[in-house]
């Protein structure tokens, strides 16, 4: 405010006390008031400072356990990597036979098998609704080959984040043994839970969703571009599918340090910094926060 609005608001506030009538006051004793020095104008008002990004909870990483990609006589482990049905559309997490697999995110799971995947966990998670997503989009996140898994054959169950879907095994197609004990990790965005609890999971499917462009936008906005996390030149995504490397990264789930397995695992063991590259972080043992 400019000393002449200043002035002209103290005469106008003054005009108008003058008509309204006495208003009794008790009388206060006099107090000595400390001597002022002599000031500057009064500088205007700061503009009202803009809300502070609402914070989210990251979620979890899906192994206690980093061991990096798995890369073997059986075919590599990457996101899409070559595969029969054209791309593989998730990522291998090397890891020995019985490792806990964890649920990054609080969400609805439920377990199958069949000859492909071997055993399988499908857990449908809610998108973080502090990062701007809607309320409605959801990720189908899918665990396969797994030795053991919970006890939620059939309906779907609540479960919360970080408990245990499931351990790490050798079943479906990853019985031979040329190929080292894995994950197999694939994520799905969805429009709606419906959707999302609806997803085959099936190599051969390759529609598209508005959830999934919604994302892509978000992690180039907020996560690929301030960090600089790349995969050299190949894309994060196959249609509705996500690099599960890199949307768990940008999420916030805290990995483990990548540490070379002992004994024959360490063959196939390839650091994230084989594939991946970031200029704000160290791909192999840290993450970047939204």
């Amino acid at each position: 405010m400019t000393r002449t609005s200043f002035a002209a608001a103290a005469l106008a506030l003054s005009c108008a006390r003058a008509s309204e009538p006495p208003r009794l006051v008790a009388a206060e004793p006099p107090r000595s008031e400390p001597a002022r020095t002599p000031s500057a104008a009064v500088p205007p008002p700061s503009p009202p400072r803009a809300p502070a990004p609402a914070k989210h909870d990251p979620w979890v990483w899906v192994l206690p356990v980093d061991h990096g990609l798995r890369a073997d006589r059986g075919g590599a482990g990457g996101f899409l990597a070559p595969r029969a049905h054209g791309s593989h559309n998730g990522v291998d997490l090397l890891a020995p036979l019985g490792t806990p697999v964890l649920a990054p995110c609080a969400g609805k799971a439920r377990a199958g098998k069949n000859p492909s995947h071997g055993k399988w966990v499908q857990l449908v998670c809610p998108l973080p609704s502090a990062l701007a997503f809607a309320a409605e989009r959801r990720a189908s996140i899918f665990f396969a080959h797994l030795g053991d898994v919970a006890d939620f054959e059939g309906s779907s169950r609540d479960v919360a984040a970080g408990v245990a879907l499931g351990t790490v095994g050798k079943t479906g197609n990853a019985s031979a043994a040329v190929i080292a004990a894995h994950l197999h990790l694939e994520i799905s965005l969805h429009d709606d839970e419906a959707g999302a609890l609806a997803e085959s999971h099936s190599g051969r499917d390759q529609t598209d969703t508005r959830a999934a462009h919604e994302v892509d936008a978000f992690l180039r906005e907020r996560c690929l571009g301030p960090s600089g996390l790349a995969r050299g030149s190949e894309p994060s995504w196959r249609a509705r599918r996500v690099d599960p490397f890199v949307l768990l990264t940008c999420f916030g789930a805290k990995k483990p340090p990548y540490a070379k397995p002992a004994g024959k695992l360490a063959e196939a063991s390839y650091p994230w910094s084989s594939q991946y590259s970031a200029q704000a972080f160290d791909v192999d043992s840290s993450s970047p926060s939204l």
